[in-house]
């Protein structure tokens, strides 16, 4: 089925140039030993520093828009590259921003936090999210920003409620879209991947791409580096996700395993946010080698899983692989003594 015709069937705000580059990583390749590594820069989408979710918003705000909302209230972590590029998002479409922030309240501002404060975002902390009301938010129930969707309706303001990290159907468009972006950016440099890697928080992303790979008839495959905890495995909701998604763009037939899909969780340390020494050395290789700046908590440990996955030959020296880098490096501002 022609992806093109799929996309165009929904409405899209246009929040970013397209397509992100595909880039050759010479030194890195070279470093390494093999494989050819290719990089598709979705750190370079345009709102506010960049990443993978400005595409879910293409696809995610326009009914916003059309209902007449004011308000977008969503959740994450305090350095959410979600939360930036949603509150980014927002201003640029005129309306407010509100973030619920798992952690406490920090004494200064840095990294995504202050670029949040700088757009004008109402911050609001909650400590101590019990994990069972975090996947809830992801699955769209909100049971903690629907309580202050219901104070601004009482105020008379018109708010909209977006699932942590886009996790959607329609989000997923986003990354649907990305694979035929890719797909002829691969055709025109006469390249076949035989891998794609890309970091897997709620999922979104790599059910985006999952379906995208099907409905393109590509046999590339895909792994996810998992890189938060989660109360059931990650294939499992990755594999109703892109089944849901399926149904949603009338593909109802085409049906998805959790045998089919692979996540690897040996780079997650010691949950979401926490520091390992893997991915600190992959931030730094992506650096010194081709000038990428990756975080430490998201991209770079995905791109640690497959530093790690080429060392111990199973991405061997005949693979092509392409790496989604979905930004985030401003997360780093926040935490400069693990650099120096």
């Amino acid at each position: 089925m022609d992806i093109k015709e799929i996309v165009a069937r929904h409405e899209r705000l246009r929040l970013t140039p397209l397509p992100t580059p595909l880039e050759f990583a010479p030194n890195l390749t070279a470093l390494l030993g093999g494989p050819n590594i290719y990089i598709k820069r979705d750190d370079l989408t345009a709102l506010a520093f960049g990443g993978n979710k400005t595409r879910k918003l293409e696809f995610l705000l326009p009914q916003a828009v059309a209902e007449g909302a004011d308000t977008v209230i969503t959740l994450g972590g305090l350095q959410s590259n979600w939360v930036r590029q949603t509150v980014a998002a927002a201003r640029k479409l005129g309306m407010e921003a509100v973030v619920v922030l798992e952690g406490e309240a920090p004494q200064e501002l840095q990294g995504n936090l202050l670029l949040d404060h700088l757009m004008g975002a109402q911050l609001r902390y909650v400590p101590d999210v019990p994990q069972d009301l975090e996947d809830q938010e992801i699955q769209g129930t909100f049971p903690i920003t629907g309580k202050i969707a219901e104070e601004y309706r009482a105020q008379g303001r018109h708010p909209v409620l977006l699932p942590l990290g886009g996790a959607t159907p329609l989000g997923n468009l986003g990354y649907i879209n990305a694979v035929d972006e890719l797909s002829g950016q691969l055709k025109a440099m006469d390249l076949q991947a035989d891998y794609l890697i890309a970091a897997t928080g709620t999922g979104g992303t790599q059910a985006g791409i999952e379906c995208g790979l099907r409905l393109a008839g590509m046999e590339t495959k895909m792994l996810g580096i998992s890189v938060s905890r989660h109360t059931r495995p990650k294939e499992e909701e990755i594999a109703e996700l892109c089944n849901a998604t399926m149904e949603f763009l009338g593909c109802g037939g085409e049906r998805f395993e959790s045998g089919q899909i692979s996540v690897n969780y040996d780079y997650i340390g010691a949950g979401y946010g926490a520091v390992t020494e893997q991915a600190l050395e992959a931030v730094s290789m992506a650096a010194r080698t081709e000038g990428l700046i990756l975080c430490h908590t998201y991209a770079g440990k995905a791109f640690a899983g497959m530093v790690d996955l080429i060392r111990k030959g199973v991405l061997t020296k005949e693979d092509t692989v392409v790496f989604f880098h979905t930004g985030g490096g401003v997360a780093n501002f926040a935490h400069p003594e693990l650099f120096q």
